[in-house]
C-alpha cells in the first residue's frame, strides 16, 4: 500500500536543483581526510567549498546498494533495510526525560537509559534502539558508555549516532566483543552508525571524519543532517528538500568513493522553525510532508531511507503527542520507509517518555499493519462464503470462514488501546496514558536483565575504564 505525493517531473526538479547545489555551492569541511578523499576522486575545490562534478555524482550513485541487512545479536531479529517495512527506531540523543513516577521533566541519567533500552527490548513493534543521553556520565565518553549500556541492556540491532569522531574505536571495540569479532560484526552488522552534518552544507570534522571511519569499518552508514526551514535552510518544503538532499547526497557519494557498495541510508529529518518563538519544531504536518518528499527522492535513486517519524510539538504523553505521531509516521511509511525514527520522543525531540514509547509502539503497530495493505484473493472474496450463508440462511458468525481468518489475524487487535463498552471502561476509567505508564513499569519489572555474558562484560569494563583514562585522563 503506497502513495506518492510528487510527480515524476517535480522529483526531477528536485534532483536537478540539488545537483546544481553540489556542483556550483558545493559542501566546506574541516577535515582534510574528507577534502583529501573528495578532491582525490575527481571534486574540485573553489574558494574553500568542495564541488562535485555531475559524474562524479551519477558514478557514485549507481554503487549504493539498494538493500542490506540489520541484525540482532544470535542472529534475531534480522531487518530487511530496503524492503520499505517501517522498522521502527527509538529517538536518538534526548537530554531529557519525562520521569515515569512523577512525569515531571527532569535531566536523562543512567538509570535511565538502562530501564528505556529494557522497555524498547521488551517492545515487540520497536525495531532497532538508540541512546538516549544520559547527564551524569562523564560527557567525553558519552557514546562509548552509552554504547556498553544498549548492548548490556537489549539483543536488538542499534543506531548510535556518531557525534565524537575521537570516540568511534571504542564503539567500534564494543560492538565487536558483542558481536564475537571484527569480521563477524562485518558479516553481520548489529548496529547503523549514522553522522550528522551541520547544515548548512557544512561536514564538520567529527561527521567528516567518522564517516570515513564507520565505511572503513564495514558497518552500515546512515547520513542524517537536521536542517531547520527559515532557519538553516529555506522557508520552503521544497527548497528544504533540495538543500537536505544535497547534504545527504555528499556523504553518500564519499561513502561509495571509499568503498563502492558501502551500505547506506537516506537519514532525513527535516524541521521548521516556529518564527515567533524560534523553538525548532518536529511538528505536523511539514514534518511529515518534508519525510516523505525525501523518502520519495531515496526510491528515485534506489537508496535506503531512514526518516524521523514518530515525533510532534507535545510536552507530554497525550491526544496531541498520538495524533501528531502517527501522522507524521504513517505519512512518511506510505511513501515507503525502510526505519522511522524518534519513537517515544516529546517535546521536538527533546524529551524521551517511557508512556510515549508504549504508544509509539501501539503506532508502529498500526503503521506496520497499514503497509501490508489488503490480500485480494478467491478466498478472500468469498463469494461462495457469501451464498452458503444466504442459502443456508445461516449467519457469519458461525461460519467456519469467519473462524479461519479471524485466527489467521485477519483483524488488528490493539494491546494497548481499549475497545470495550463503556460501562466495562468506565470501572477503571483508566487513561490510554496512565495504562501506557502502568505497561511501561510492568516490562521494565519483567525484564530479564543483562544481556551480555560475564565474560563480555568484563571487557565492556575494560574498554570503558581505558576510554576514561585516554579521554578524561582518570
Amino acid at each position: 500500500m503506497r502513495f506518492e505525493l510528487l510527480a515524476e517531473y517535480e522529483l526531477s526538479q528536485i534532483h536537478e536543483a540539488s545537483l546544481k547545489v553540489l556542483e556550483t555551492i558545493g559542501i566546506h569541511t574541516t577535515s582534510e581526510r574528507f577534502k583529501k578523499l573528495l578532491l582525490d576522486n575527481g571534486c574540485k575545490e573553489e574558494k574553500g567549498r568542495i564541488l562535485f562534478p555531475r559524474h562524479v555524482i551519477s558514478n557514485a550513485l549507481k554503487t549504493v546498494p539498494r538493500e542490506f541487512k540489520l541484525y540482532g545479536r544470535n542472529n534475531s531479529p534480522v531487518l530487511e533495510i530496503g524492503k520499505e517495512k517501517a522498522y521502527c527506531q527509538t529517538c536518538v540523543g534526548t537530554p531529557s526525560m519525562m520521569d515515569l513516577e512523577t512525569c515531571e521533566k527532569r535531566d536523562a541519567t543512567v538509570k535511565d537509559l538502562e530501564e528505556y533500552t529494557r522497555l524498547a527490548d521488551s517492545l515487540e513493534f520497536i525495531n532497532i534502539i538508540s541512546p538516549i543521553f544520559p547527564r551524569d556520565v562523564p560527557q567525553e565518553i558519552i557514546l562509548t558508555f552509552e554504547t556498553a549500556t544498549l548492548l548490556r541492556n537489549t539483543s536488538k540491532p542499534l543506531s548510535i549516532c556518531i557525534e565524537s569522531s575521537r570516540e568511534l574505536p571504542y564503539i567500534l571495540e564494543l560492538l565487536a566483543l558483542a558481536a564475537g569479532g571484527k569480521e563477524a560484526l562485518r558479516e553481520k552488522p548489529i548496529a547503523m552508525l549514522p553522522v550528522s552534518p551541520l547544515s548548512p552544507l557544512e561536514y564538520g570534522y567529527d561527521p567528516a571524519e567518522a564517516l570515513i571511519d564507520v565505511v572503513e569499518a564495514g558497518l552500515p552508514l546512515g547520513v542524517e543532517p537536521c536542517p531547520m526551514m527559515g532557519s538553516t535552510a529555506p522557508m520552503t518544503v521544497a527548497g528544504i528538500a533540495v538543500q537536505h538532499n544535497a547534504e545527504i547526497l555528499a556523504g553518500v557519494i564519499a561513502s561509495q568513493l571509499i568503498k563502492p557498495g558501502a551500505p547506506v541510508t537516506m537519514s532525513s529529518r527535516a524541521t521548521f522553525m516556529d518564527m515567533r518563538s524560534g523553538v525548532g519544531l518536529w511538528a505536523m504536518p511539514e514534518m511529515g510532508l518534508a519525510g516523505a518528499v525525501m523518502n520519495q527522492l531515496a526510491k528515485f535513486y534506489g537508496i535506503p531511507s531512514a526518516p524521523g517519524g514518530f515525533c510532534g510539538a507535545s510536552k507530554i504523553a497525550d491526544s496531541q503527542s498520538g495524533y501528531e505521531h502517527l501522522y507524521n509516521a504513517l505519512m512518511e511509511a506510505l511513501i515507503g520507509s525502510d526505519i522511522i525514527g524518534s519513537a517515544g520522543s516529546l517535546d521536538n525531540a527533546l524529551t524521551s517518555c517511557y508512556a510515549m514509547l508504549v504508544i509509539d509502539n501501539e503506532l508502529s503497530s498500526v503503521v506496520q499493519r497499514t503497509i501490508k495493505g489488503v490480500e485480494v484473493t478467491e478466498e478472500k472474496l468469498a463469494v461462495n462464503v457469501i451464498a452458503e450463508v444466504i442459502e443456508t440462511q445461516s449467519n457469519f458468525l458461525e461460519h467456519k470462514h469467519t473462524r479461519k481468518h479471524l485466527r489467521a489475524g485477519e483483524l488488528w487487535v490493539p494491546s494497548l488501546g481499549d475497545r470495550q463498552t463503556y460501562e466495562k471502561w468506565a470501572d477503571k476509567g483508566e487513561r490510554i496514558e496512565d495504562k501506557a505508564r502502568r505497561i511501561a513499569k510492568e516490562l521494565i519489572s519483567n525484564h530479564p536483565g543483562l544481556t551480555t555474558s560475564a565474560e563480555v562484560d568484563a571487557q565492556f569494563e575494560r574498554v570503558l575504564e581505558r576510554a576514561r583514562k585516554t579521554e578524561i585522563g582518570s
